[in-house]
């Protein structure tokens, strides 16, 4: 006979009751019925007859001796559900009031999540099959105590549907009793003792013996205290007193001095009135988690001072540790805060997210993966993840280490230069054609084009000096609500277009309101002038912002652009004029050679401008290597080209007579010095010492200071060019009498053979020549020196010698 027949021969069973609903069959679940209330309440049935009311009476009075909590639950024919009964034992056992409304929901709230699907899921096949029920179940009542159920149930079939009757017992006791057993069979490898209510061993194992080094007859009878005086005044002592006065189980670990181990100890009070002791070493346990921790603590101070950020997570616990570069990459206060976050968000794209795990998970790992960021204000940026697995030291835990850095700013600067490079090179395509315009009226259109197709500012406009007048030549607005008259305005009127001419620089004005004139400029705010020379300005404008530093380079590399070409549609002009009149052909000969040297400059300056910028751009990504050795060489060989062409352009005007001298006073000891000083770098990264010799007082003389000291640059720089490392240049001037002063340059250099040095002055001439020549340079510096010295009224000098060294003294009036 099972329980619930042994309580009535009327079968009034009792019962743990849950209802199974019609309406989605998990809701009739729901209908557990734990749910006690008032006795006049308790009855959902119709009033019932004297026979039911009799029968309610004999359960209602067996509640009182049951011990356990009955309930009844009826299922009608048509999935109808109700609460029959439910004894008042509820509110002592679970501490639920018996009140019927919501008692179900209730009492699964207090049953722990881990228990709980396992439960429903129970009671559920239960009610659906009309099948006994029997489950045991933790329950945590209000007060914090958890407790243990066993609810049993068995239906009734009736006419009217099913009536379930059962039991919920409470077996805290059982199952605590059974996990103590259980514990003593998984501990019988460690060494266990046991006394009795006066501290006396009544029990020793083998393991005990040998942890002890003590067999059992020499330790029974004693006290724990006699044979342990140690303990005393320590937390051994502390914790087995308060077992032995509590009766409540303490589990705890602690280092034993005397064997030099430390010890997981468990304490169980015995029914006996004694305690029972279980001892298990765990000191090479300690020991790896105090090595790993120095481990930990090493790697968190290593990693404390780094700009990366550095994480190691586990799929169970997620993120376990981050430095504070990984914190404060992500947007957290603390790491704390970090941890308790979802690291799927931390991903800007969940697609990608979704396909890095994918990759991590085939390859074991990422090695520098770009990945778009999302920090904790939802702000994002660019990182390169790398990852790894590894193993910890117990083999019991697999840990992903990763390591972010942030490279925003890199990627913002790769952007940028990308953007830059994309403006030069559309700029020098677009100054194509403004190169080959042929007549000056032409030269604003082609500018207008060129900051359509290379800027688009909503302004553009390009005047030209006329006079002494700026006259409108081309102008453009796009996109503005008012666009402003351009009319001609004289020079001296205060516009950002003379500011420039006048500057001979880009002029950016922040607000039109700062120009003191009275044009309107429509919605304007900013203007920028870019001077073309003298020959006129460009103006572009805007509505509202600042100008982007390099937009106004670029913008001044087309002005000289620009100007190049106005300046070398005017020679023409003059070209021919003077090819007109002209009346010696040496004339004409210097003319076209300017000419042509201006040409050579046109492209010249756009292939300095652009390395110039090149050299800058790369400086500013900190990129160094090739491309910044390839930037500096252009560099300097288009410096190199342009110091040839200046000395083409110097040589052609002297040779046609438009150079002119001043007779203002020069002091020649101060331009000796100031020409070596700005030449010593370059004797230094050649290894030549540079010497200047002092003429005790000032040189004065009535001589153009220009001519004088490009004389002093040609020669200086000439003896640092023929000189070889480790040798010497020295420089002088001295007055040699009242009307003479003498400079002389002397270096320790290659010399010049003595066939050679009748053609020395001559243009273009150098001792060596053709493609395999040693030594770099047009052959210029002489003879622009020559015919300058010759135009002071001077003369010069040259001795040499193959191997030894030159001398060059040139004698000028004072």
């Amino acid at each position: 006979m099972n329980l619930f027949h042994a309580l009535d021969p009327t079968h009034v069973t009792y019962l743990l009751v849950f209802g199974a609903g019609a309406v989605g069959g998990l809701l009739g679940l729901m209908a557990f019925g734990f749910v006690g209330r008032p006795a006049e309440t308790r009855r959902r049935e119709a009033a019932p007859d004297g026979r039911q009311a009799a029968r309610n009476a004999r359960l209602e009075a067996l509640t009182e001796t049951m011990p356990g909590v009955p309930c009844e639950f009826r299922v009608g024919p048509d999935g109808e559900q109700s609460i029959a009964f439910i004894g008042d034992g509820a509110t002592e056992l679970l501490g639920l009031a018996p009140e019927p409304d919501g008692f179900y929901e209730r009492f699964v709230e207090h049953i722990p999540e881990s228990h709980r699907g396992a439960f429903l899921r129970s009671v559920e096949e239960a009610v659906t099959t009309r099948s006994r029920w029997w489950q045991e179940v933790p329950f945590d009542r209000p007060d914090g105590e958890r407790i243990w159920l066993l609810g049993s149930a068995e239906p009734d079939l009736q006419e009217k549907g099913v009536l379930f009757r059962g039991l919920l017992l409470n077996i805290t006791e059982r199952i605590d009793e059974e996990r103590r057993r259980e514990q003593v069979i998984r501990r019988v490898t460690d060494a266990i003792v046991e006394v009795d209510a006066e501290w006396c061993f009544t029990l020793v194992n083998d393991q005990a013996e040998a942890l002890y080094g003590m067999k059992e007859e020499h330790l029974l009878g004693r006290t724990l205290w006699d044979v342990f005086p140690r303990t005393k005044g320590t937390r051994f002592e502390e914790e087995y007193r308060w077992v032995m006065r509590s009766r409540e189980p303490v589990r705890f670990e602690e280092h034993f001095e005397r064997m030099g181990a430390w010890f997981d100890i468990q304490i169980y009070p015995n029914p006996d009135g004694g305690l029972a002791f279980y001892f298990d070493d765990v000191t090479e346990r300690k020991e790896r988690e105090e090595k790993l921790r120095e481990r930990e603590e090493l790697l968190r101070s290593i990693t404390e001072n780094v700009t990366e950020g550095i994480y190691r997570s586990t799929s169970e616990e997620g993120i376990v540790y981050a430095n504070s570069a990984f914190v404060e990459m992500f947007g957290y206060e603390s790491r704390d805060e970090l941890r308790a976050a979802d690291p799927s968000t931390f991903y800007a794209d969940p697609a990608e997210r979704e396909a890095l795990y994918r990759q991590e998970d085939e390859q074991g790992g990422l090695d520098g993966v770009e990945v778009q960021f999302q920090r904790n204000d939802g702000s994002t940026f660019t990182g390169l993840l790398s990852t790894q697995q590894v193993d910890a030291p117990d083999g019991n835990q697999v840990y992903n280490d990763g390591a972010v850095t942030e490279i925003t700013q890199r990627k913002r600067q790769e952007q940028m230069l990308k953007s830059r490079r994309r403006k030069i090179e559309a700029l020098y395509r677009a100054t194509s054609g403004l190169l080959s315009v042929e007549n000056r009226d032409a030269v604003p259109g082609r500018i207008a084009e060129v900051l359509q197709e290379v800027f688009g500012f909503p302004l553009r406009h390009i005047g030209l000096v006329e006079g002494e007048m700026l006259v409108p030549k081309k102008t453009v607005g796009e996109d503005l609500s008012r666009m402003p008259e351009p009319k001609a305005q004289p020079l001296s009127e205060d516009l950002v277009a003379t500011r420039a001419i006048q500057a001979g620089e880009a002029v950016v004005v922040e607000s039109t309101g700062g120009l003191e004139n009275d044009l309107d400029y429509g919605t304007l705010s900013t203007l920028a002038g870019i001077p073309i020379g003298g020959h006129g300005a460009v103006v572009v404008g805007k509505e509202a912002g600042t100008f982007d530093a390099l937009d106004l380079r670029l913008l001044e590399v087309l002005g000289g652009y620009a100007t190049l070409v106005l300046g070398r549609l005017e020679r023409e002009e003059r070209l021919v004029q003077a090819r007109e009149e002209a009346e010696e052909a040496a004339q004409l000969k210097s003319a076209m050679l300017a000419n042509m040297s201006h040409e050579v400059r046109t492209p010249l300056m756009s292939m300095i401008g652009s390395a110039d910028l090149l050299r800058e751009d790369l400086e500013e990504a900190g990129l160094e290597g090739e491309p910044a050795e390839m930037a500096e060489q252009i560099f300097r060989s288009g410096q190199r080209l342009r110091e040839t062409l200046d000395s083409v352009l110097e040589l052609s005007r002297l040779e046609s007579g438009a150079y002119t001298l001043d007779d203002d006073s020069a002091y020649l000891d101060v331009v000796v010095r100031e020409v070596a000083q700005e030449l010593n770098l370059r004797a230094h990264e050649k290894g030549i010492q540079l010497e200047v010799g002092s003429p005790g007082a000032s040189v004065e003389a009535g001589l153009d200071e220009t001519a004088v000291r490009r004389i002093v640059r040609n020669l200086v720089e000439n003896a640092i060019k023929f000189t070889p490392e480790g040798g010497k240049v020295q420089v002088r001037v001295e007055p040699e009498d009242e009307e003479t002063a003498l400079l002389a340059v002397e270096d320790t250099g290659v010399g010049i053979a003595e066939e050679a040095r009748e053609d020395i002055f001559d243009a273009f001439k150098q001792e060596s020549e053709g493609l395999d020549r040693e030594y770099e340079g047009s052959g210029l510096g002489l003879s622009i020196v020559d015919r300058l010295t010759t135009m002071l009224g001077g003369t010069i000098e040259v001795e040499s010698e193959k191997g030894t060294g030159t001398r060059f003294a040139v004698r000028l009036p004072r």
